[in-house]
């Protein structure tokens, strides 16, 4: 509840209607910094009766979760509290004393309040997991509708998981690249991708491993957008971490890159190097 709804008698900000395991986000970022905003967009009506606010309504098993997060300039605190039927039942305070008052300090003081945001909804989901299907279990299922190359399917597969999984790279990642495949929404689709990548820095430890994927993912969003330069660096990307990778480097292949010889000592017309190099160029989806 804010300071404001709190001067007009108690009622909380309505931010806006959460659709079933959907969330609504309510805050002052561009798109592609909110993790809600940037993917999620179809479910999302984004109010701002406060900038200086972050509110989100969740709906998580029948049940409606209002997180709310706000300063007071006066005690130099951060606040976000978790509401359930108007009663709140968590909060979190954090002073800000230590940032400075200068030019870049509104901007430093709103990253706060927004990472302390995601995290309490972060929180309050992994506190109230339901009784869905795992996050694997529809991985699992996309890959093996795109591997029937039903990539509709799989796209209305992935929107289903990421209701229940908001934060999951693996299923972001998917899904970004399909809105641009299928949807043709490109730019919406390689910011998805590129969240993908934040949220695997962020939460997995040794997140490397799995980059190959993600690039090749965001690379494939660029390309469906028809921009050859930016899928090019992302397949580079995901072949430091992995220079054998077969999707990726057929993926290079079919946009003519050059790549350095599988065997670095021998020439690239070596017999070797073109045999080997025709063993590691084939597809996979």
């Amino acid at each position: 509840m804010t300071e404001a709804g709190r001067e007009k008698g108690g009622k909380e900000d309505k931010p806006g209607d959460a659709a079933t395991g959907r969330i609504n986000c309510s805050c002052s970022w561009a798109p592609r910094f909110c993790r809600f905003c940037s993917y999620n967009q179809r479910a999302i009506k984004i109010t701002s009766p406060r900038s200086s606010d972050f509110t989100s309504d969740i709906i998580i098993d029948g049940v409606r979760y209002h997180v709310q997060t706000e300063k007071l300039g006066r005690k130099k605190i951060i606040i976000t509290s978790v509401l359930k039927g108007g009663e709140i039942i968590s909060s979190r305070k954090v002073d800000y004393k230590d940032i400075q008052s200068d030019a870049d300090s509104g901007r430093e003081l709103s990253e706060l309040m927004h990472r302390q945001h995601m995290s309490a909804i972060k929180v309050l989901k992994e506190e109230n997991p339901g009784m869905g299907k795992p996050s694997s279990s529809y991985l699992d299922d996309v890959k093996g509708l795109l591997q029937a190359y039903n990539h509709k399917g799989a796209f209305k597969m992935l929107q289903t998981a990421l209701d229940e999984y908001p934060f999951d790279p693996f299923l972001l990642s998917y899904y970004g690249c399909l809105d641009a495949i299928v949807n043709k929404n490109y730019d919406h689709g390689v910011n998805a991708c590129k969240d993908a990548i934040d949220i695997l820095k962020e939460d997995v430890p040794f997140g490397e491993v799995f980059y190959p994927l993600f690039y090749l993912n965001l690379g494939r969003a660029y390309l469906a957008g028809g921009d050859r330069g930016n899928a090019a660096e992302s397949f580079k990307k995901g072949l430091e971490a992995n220079p054998q990778d077969s999707d990726l480097l057929w993926e290079v292949s079919k946009i003519g890159m050059r790549r350095k010889p599988v065997v670095p000592i021998l020439k690239r017309s070596n017999p070797i190097n073109k045999y080997i190099g025709r063993l590691l160029h084939k597809p996979h989806l």
